[in-house]
């Protein structure tokens, strides 16, 4: 594994939920706290970035050149130019909001909520068709990372309390049977949040407060290896690059002292990444 590369230093206050686009060979991550996104150009080089209204903390591919994102109660659509169109909202409690969200292989974009506390359980997970939500899972305190193993039909889901991923059945509609414990996060540092998936179902977890991103085996239940960072807080991860071996990682500010926080970094992998899955609407 090749050591991580910084593409841009302290960036943001709290990176999230990178996405890459290979139609334009592009990266899109969101600073939640910063309530804006960027869009980086691998073959220009070129940033560019989008202030929004509240604080978006997900975005997912469309159809077309429209992308969309979770900000607080609601789903967007943005247009390439960066204006936000409401597409749905939710009811959420005062202290509630949409927090990691992906677009699914049946083309929903489904997302999760977390208390703004970190404390209670009033955190569910969703999915949204174009037209209207559906509630998929509740009782969660910091709905986190998702994943989706399409060849075995196995939906990996982090609530970043529990110090787990979990494995789920999952059928065309997205409901969920729970299958039982994936990776084991408990005796690991920091805390799991955002994930990814390889092509071979290599399962890749970021540590809050951990400085890493774990690489799990999710049938065996064995850490394979793990990849360190000079940032504590590591947040996300996706595949991506005209290859789909290399792994964008994304990061939060640990506070003033922390000089390499809110980074985004890239690793080669010898893995590929899993199939990039698009919004049907």
């Amino acid at each position: 594994m090749d050591k991580p590369e910084v593409l841009f230093m302290a960036l943001d206050l709290l990176g999230e939920g990178p996405v890459y686009d290979p139609r334009h060979d592009e990266l899109y991550w969101v600073d939640i706290k910063g309530k804006r996104y960027h869009r980086f150009n691998l073959k220009s080089e070129e940033l560019k970035t989008f202030s929004v209204p509240g604080q978006i903390s997900s975005i997912a591919l469309g159809k077309a050149e429209k992308i969309y994102a979770t900000m607080e109660h609601a789903i967007y659509s943005i247009s390439r130019d960066g204006t936000p169109v409401t597409m749905g909202t939710l009811p959420l409690e005062p202290e509630e909001r949409f927090n990691d969200g992906k677009a699914a292989p049946m083309g929903y974009y489904v997302a999760g909520t977390m208390d703004m506390n970190e404390t209670h359980p009033i955190g569910s997970l969703y999915s949204f068709d174009g037209k209207g939500f559906r509630k998929i899972a509740e009782n969660m305190t910091i709905s986190n990372g998702l994943a989706w193993d399409e060849g075995r039909r196995i939906f990996y889901h982090i609530d970043t309390p529990r110090r787990r991923v979990d494995a789920y059945s999952y059928t065309e509609d997205m409901e969920l049977t729970h299958l039982g414990i994936a990776a084991d996060i408990s005796s690991e540092e920091g805390v799991p949040d955002g994930m990814c998936i390889s092509e071979d179902g290599t399962i890749f977890v970021s540590h809050w407060g951990g400085g890493k991103v774990s690489i799990w085996d999710p049938q065996t239940k064995r850490k394979l290896d793990e990849i360190r960072f000079p940032a504590k807080n590591i947040t996300c991860c996706t595949f991506g690059g005209k290859e789909n071996h290399r792994l964008f990682v994304t990061s939060a500010s640990a506070g003033p002292d922390d000089s390499s926080g809110g980074s985004l970094y890239s690793v080669d992998t010898e893995f590929r990444g899993g199939k990039q899955f698009r919004l049907n609407f």
